[in-house]
């Protein structure tokens, strides 16, 4: 399923509708029926314009017309579309931006108006530059695939040529045959895989609402933060085996279809039946009258053409604009990158070299597309584990607080209660017997979390720096009468004994890097500090002793001395033991603020605006580089720190090596990667712009405002 081009994530985007289908809640749009609906409000017409204005694209402009005409192509936009784009998307601007009708409502025919343009550009560019595509093929095309079929979906490709000739466009004239990575009908099965998810998808939200509705509320307990990408499906992922589920067939015949928790044939039909009637309503298909439609299949309905025509129309303007991003890519020279790259480092190296502020500020921006290329010694991130104090050692330390009692003797209250200060594994949330809220899988007894994320990479995006091999550590029972899990985490004091949880912390660093059970220490180890131990005094002359407040300290023996670009290589030992360090944080910390964060807390060496006991700690790991990890005291019990990325003063990865720059988990292939991203971008933007600018006049576009004046006085 590889792309030619994986850059979608452009401005060009953005022109396409979203899908309508199951929107609710506009009435008041219903003012005249399906008489109002089929109104033109605007027509897109740039042929006539291209053949006498444009001298790149003019010798094709007949024939641009001619594949409009032939391919069925609408130049009208309907008030339908206007309104169908509102409800799917217009709405939010409205309720929740504080957009006015109008405003929107002008917003979105602008956008249906570009992407009509752009459409009708698409067919131009790729007529003139791809020898594959013809007015006549398209033609022809049509006439045999059309031919090839029988019943309904004969008779709807006779009335929507458009699809046809849209399939003939992005599969550069009809090819089937795969070749290497490229698969010619791909663009388009993704396009009907997305359209009948978006089915499903809409059928679905109203069937989990008659569920509910028939059931006892139920609580999944406190919502537990879940790593970025958690369970999220890759927005190119599709797949061949896909069927719509509408009740009056069985899921079994939907391929990889997964019904809602709690669905049977009843509750399927009442929502589909309720998903058709709220299409009727905005008399999007027919059940009553001349022309009445079959519901039983969803394939056969106009509607699913009119919007599988949509779909494909914004995949062919996609296909152009990663055509584009090719074109772009071609400049992309070895001796271009790497003086993009000497550019950014002199000038980082100017700003950054004496002025700490500067540097904090950079930190600040870190992406996988803003780099620190320059170094300062003492800045680094790191990881925060917080097991916390609970409600009532809270209270117990808020007492020894205002007894007045003298600094120290306040110290040494909290450290007795920190003794007592227990860590449980928090993702109980994430394990319940509904499958809408349900993350886990169970292997040999255990509930472990995100199996899709982790074994299959082709359908679900991956979790980074997260290990995914740390299992729920406490007893899951299940309640059978109330239909839910009962769970009892195992407590886990400090403490460096075998139950403590600092040896539950590098074990599982050891599990992560692969030693074997007979080694097992040798790879993360620390020991307790001995001024944490035998101090009772825990200032000098006024002055608190902060390393006093440091209770372990440990280090990751890597085999190789970790590089900068380690923390991207999933390969690299550092990589995966701050993974799974990564892992522990989501599973016990109760300082969320750090969950999901690129490196993990900044850390400075010129002061931060963390609290005293944490700052020292955090600044010290760092200073001892990648792989440290200290545990302090602080008023919110017991932090687990753990350096993730540490600088040294000067160049941070080593320069650019062209070498690498295709080779996944360098910092050369991230840098060429993002220099490729936002030059091929700028170039689509910028070609979007310049078509937009030449075509959308009076001579292409015309709008009937009169027709849609009653949509921009909603809000009087």
């Amino acid at each position: 399923m590889s792309k030619r081009n994986t850059l979608k994530k452009t401005a060009a985007l953005l022109l396409g509708a979203t899908l309508t289908v199951g929107a609710t809640g506009c009435d008041f749009l219903l003012t005249d029926g399906e008489k109002n609906l089929k109104q033109v409000v605007a027509s897109v017409n740039i042929t006539e314009s291209m053949k006498n204005n444009d001298e790149v694209y003019g010798s094709v402009a007949d024939d641009v017309a001619k594949v409009l005409e032939v391919g069925g192509f609408t130049t009208d936009i309907y008030k339908r579309d206007l309104i169908a784009y509102f409800l799917g998307t217009g709405y939010t601007y409205v309720e929740n931006y504080g957009y006015t009708y109008e405003d929107t409502f002008n917003m979105l025919l602008d956008g249906l108006v570009n992407r009509e343009i752009m459409l009708q550009y698409a067919i131009a560019y790729y007529l003139k530059n791809n020898a594959d595509v013809t007015a006549d093929g398209c033609q022809a095309y049509i006439t045999a695939q059309t031919e090839a079929t029988t019943g309904k979906e004969k008779e709807k490709l006779q009335q929507y040529p458009e699809v046809l000739a849209m399939k003939y466009f992005l599969t550069d004239g009809g090819k089937t045959e795969v070749d290497g990575d490229y698969d010619p009908l791909e663009d388009y099965d993704v396009a009907v895989y997305t359209l009948k998810k978006s089915f499903n998808d809409s059928s679905d939200s109203l069937e989990t609402s008659y569920i509910q509705a028939e059931e006892d509320n139920h609580d999944h307990g406190e919502t537990r933060t879940m790593p970025t990408n958690a369970d999220t499906q890759k927005s190119d992922y599709y797949t061949l085996d896909y069927d719509i589920y509408t009740g009056r067939n069985t899921p079994d015949s939907c391929g990889e279809y997964e019904r809602v928790d709690g669905s049977t044939s009843t509750t399927r039909q009442k929502a589909y039946n309720a998903f058709l009637a709220n299409l009727q309503s905005y008399n999007l298909i027919k059940t009553k009258g001349d022309g009445v439609e079959n519901t039983a299949d969803v394939k056969t309905l106009e509607y699913y053409y009119v919007e599988l025509s949509s779909l494909l129309g914004q995949a062919l303007i996609n296909k152009y604009f990663e055509d584009l991003m090719d074109e772009a890519t071609a400049l992309l020279t070895d001796t271009y990158v790497e003086e993009k790259y000497k550019t950014k480092y002199n000038q980082q190296k100017i700003a950054n070299a004496t002025n700490p502020t500067a540097f904090d500020t950079a930190l600040d921006g870190l992406s996988d597309d803003s780099f620190v290329l320059y170094g300062q010694e003492g800045f680094g991130f790191v990881y925060n584990i917080l097991l916390p104090f609970s409600s009532s050692q809270t209270v117990q330390y808020n007492e020894a607080k205002n007894r007045g009692l003298s600094e120290d003797a306040v110290f040494a209250a909290r450290r007795s209660i920190l003794n007592n200060v227990v860590g449980k594994d928090l993702r109980d949330s994430w394990i319940s017997t509904h499958d809408h809220a349900n993350y886990s899988y169970e292997k040999d007894g255990k509930y472990y979390f995100f199996e899709g994320n982790l074994t299959n990479s082709k359908k679900y995006e991956s979790l980074t720096q997260y290990a995914g091999s740390y299992a729920y550590n406490g007893t899951v029972t299940l309640n059978e009468a109330e239909d839910k899990y009962e769970f009892k985490a195992n407590e886990l004091k400090i403490g460096d004994s075998e139950t403590g949880f600092i040896n539950e912390f590098e074990n599982h660093i050891e599990k992560a890097l692969g030693v074997e059970e007979a080694k097992k220490g040798t790879v993360a180890t620390g020991a307790v500090k001995d001024a944490y131990k035998l101090t009772t005094k825990f200032s000098v002359d006024g002055k608190v002793d902060y390393s006093k407040f440091m209770y372990y300290e440990g280090q990751v023996n890597f085999t190789n001395t970790p590089k900068a670009s380690d923390y991207f290589n999933p390969n690299s030992e550092s990589y995966k033991a701050l993974s799974a360090v990564n892992e522990l944080m989501f599973a016990y910390s109760t300082d969320t603020g750090c969950l999901n964060t690129y490196m993990g807390y900044a850390v400075s060496p010129y002061g931060t605006d963390f609290v005293p006991e944490f700052e020292y700690a955090a600044q010290y790991a760092v200073k001892k580089g990648v792989g440290s990890y200290v545990v302090c005291a602080t008023d919110y019990g017991w932090h687990i720190v753990y350096t993730t990325f540490a600088y040294k003063t000067g160049d941070v990865y080593g320069g650019y090596v062209a070498a690498e720059k295709d080779v996944e988990g360098t910092f050369s292939n991230m840098f060429y990667e993002s220099l490729k991203t936002s030059l091929s971008n700028n170039h689509a933007n910028e070609t979007q712009s310049s078509v937009l600018n030449q075509y959308d006049n009076d001579d292409c576009v015309t709008r009937y405002e009169s027709r849609y004046k009653d949509l921009l006085s909603l809000d009087a």
